[in-house]
């Protein structure tokens, strides 16, 4: 699950992508697993979603813990 975020992130690095693009990118197999892990990345800070491009990004902020 930790490897899953981490390649996620770096997906998103390089630029927006829907789901679709980061499962291929990131070698995320299920599509409920990927966009559950969004979600939870969403509700910590770490991405944010773009609901009129339907692409997920990296915050700009990160937060601190």
């Amino acid at each position: 699950m930790l490897n899953d975020r981490e390649n996620i992130l770096n997906a998103l690095r390089e630029k927006p992508l829907k789901v679709y693009e980061i499962m291929k990118r990131a070698n995320v197999v299920n599509q409920e697993a990927c966009q559950s892990l969004l979600l939870k990345m969403r509700d910590e800070g770490l991405v944010k979603f773009d609901i009129h491009s339907g692409r997920w990004v990296i915050s700009a902020a990160r937060p601190t813990k």
